[in-house]
């Protein structure tokens, strides 16, 4: 029997898929995973999934009965939600109640809360910069302030700790997820090319000059895999990023060299809209190409494309907590994006 049984919910998304490998090929643990459309695969390792309702307290409680004795849960699951704007307080928390409710066993020894720029109201306005854990809140609502309050109560008298993780915007090789700017950016590029079009920014020319900065997503399941057994991390919230920060204005010259196209302007274009009539156009890239992926709503989300390009302030995250307590992991954001879209390249996902 594995010494640590880690609990896994939303174990199919962004956020916990890396993490799930991680756990699974980690000597003396084994990751039990829950979703709602568990994979009919499951990577390599010590894994299993669980077919969970967590809008469900039954189905909650029947998921848990069969992970075994759990030593850690990982909550990184999320109500459906459309880009920006205010996401469904109850039925997030009613998710994760349900799901401590089921959880809280002998053997639990840590909760680990995913939750996310929003924290610091990204999605309303300019902001702090650079953030820090401990920042005003905003004015509600904001599911992640009702989340940790009901962790950290839970947390009074019980033997168990808690920790959260507040990463950027997720950027990861992971074949099918539209929503993630590497393919984004790859997507546009081959239908720039393909129309003889100019390598235009086309979000807003604040956001082609901010600072802005992304978390790998396996830079953020070394963290969580870190929060999970290392004392200096109980019962605190913590940024995590991959510990840089760029322009676009600087890594989109970058890339327009590496697609080999012309370098355009700031042209302010919502992609939502302008790519509506662009799918005939990926579909014969795919086709040409021998692409996996001819429908182009499987290789990029142009809404969050537009709710990404769209922030015309600075976003900075300060790392001073989580390096101040051990955690010291770095990434190169631009050189990231260049591997990442080689990978997907090799995958044949991109041209």
């Amino acid at each position: 029997m594995p010494e640590n049984i880690v609990l896994i919910a939303g174990a199919t998304g962004a956020a916990a898929s890396r993490l799930t490998e991680m756990v699974a090929l980690t000597p003396g643990w084994r990751a039990v995973g829950l979703c709602r459309n568990p994979p009919a695969k499951a990577p390599s390792g010590d894994v299993r999934y669980i077919r969970t309702d967590f809008t469900s307290l039954d189905s909650c409680r029947a998921a848990v009965a069969g992970a075994g004795a759990v030593t850690h849960m990982v909550y990184a699951a999320r109500a459906p939600f459309g880009e920006g704007g205010v996401e469904d307080v109850p039925g997030n928390v009613a998710m994760l109640r349900n799901l401590l409710d089921a959880v809280e066993v002998p053997s639990l020894r840590h909760v680990h809360l995913l939750e996310g720029g929003k924290w610091y109201g990204l999605h309303i306005g300019p902001m702090r910069s650079p953030t820090r854990e401990d920042d005003p809140r905003h004015m509600p609502p904001n599911f992640y302030y009702d989340q940790q309050d009901l962790l950290a109560a839970r947390r009074t008298g019980k033997t168990w700790t808690w920790s959260a993780s507040r990463p950027q915007y997720l950027v990861d090789v992971e074949p099918g997820r539209a929503r993630n700017l590497v393919t984004v950016v790859g997507a546009y590029a081959a239908i720039c090319a393909a129309l003889n079009a100019p390598f235009d920014f086309p979000g807003k020319p604040g956001s082609y000059t901010a600072l802005t900065e992304v978390t790998d997503s396996t830079v953020l399941a070394r963290f969580i895999m870190w929060c999970l057994s290392e004392p200096r991390a109980a019962d605190q919230a913590f940024n995590i990023t991959n510990g840089d920060m760029f322009r676009w204005s600087r890594l989109w010259p970058r890339l327009a060299d590496y697609f080999g196209l012309p370098l355009g302007v700031v042209r302010t274009m919502p992609l939502d809209r302008w790519m509506a009539d662009k799918a005939p156009v990926w579909r014969a890239i795919a086709e040409r190409a021998g692409l996996r992926y001819p429908d182009i709503a499987d290789v990029a989300t142009w809404a969050y494309a537009d709710f990404v390009w769209g922030i015309d302030w600075d976003i900075v995250s300060s790392m001073n907590r989580a390096r101040l307590a051990g955690f010291q992991d770095l990434e190169d954001s631009e050189d990231q994006f260049i591997r990442h879209l080689d990978t997907y390249r090799q995958l044949k996902v991109l041209p």
